[in-house]
């Protein structure tokens, strides 16, 4: 496989928001609270869910650009990608595009705060919980996307496209409107 296209893939899937952070902007002391409340409240786990979607995207994306490439390219996305994440200094650089984001929002007595009430019984429950409940809501959502949501949109969009004399099922060549 080429690696423009690769590199292709993984760049639309990618946001650059993302890496548009200036830390410079943080004084010392916020960043070090935004530190200790990202790393009490398991910040760590959430740039592993972000890993998981954009291997996931990256899979998506690469099945609909070559839908006869081999399953073993989907096996070398998910192992690369669990690599990358297993190293202590990409969850850094993460953590570290964190810290500009929480300081946007809240003030470093905000984040005292938060840090004092998650050092509290019920905050670290919270901390305890909080895992299991993203990814139970994640595959309730999901389910019900699939279940609900999708087969209703469907019905609606295939109307609309209809009723604008929009036909998706005459071949690639054909004209749709």
């Amino acid at each position: 496989m080429k690696t423009g296209i690769l590199l292709g893939i993984l760049l639309s899937t990618v946001p650059f928001a993302c890496f548009a952070a200036d830390m410079n902007q943080v004084p010392p002391r916020t960043r070090a609270d935004i530190l200790e409340l990202i790393n009490m409240t398991g910040g760590a786990h959430m740039g592993l869910l972000f890993g998981r979607a954009l291997s996931q995207q990256m899979i998506n994306n690469l099945q609909a650009s070559h839908p006869d490439v081999s399953p073993k390219a989907f096996t070398i996305i998910k192992e690369e990608t669990r690599k990358m994440l297993a190293d202590p200094r990409t969850m850094d650089q993460l953590i570290e595009k964190l810290v500009p984001i929480y300081a946007k929002y809240y003030s470093d007595r905000d984040v005292r705060q938060m840090i004092a009430f998650y050092k509290t019984p019920l905050g670290k429950k919270i901390i305890r919980n909080n895992p299991g409940i993203a990814q139970d809501s994640l595959q309730q959502g999901e389910q019900w996307g699939r279940n609900v949501l999708a087969p209703e949109l469907v019905k609606r969009i295939q109307a609309r496209l209809k009723q604008a004399g929009i036909n998706l099922d005459r071949p690639a060549g054909g004209s749709s409107h």
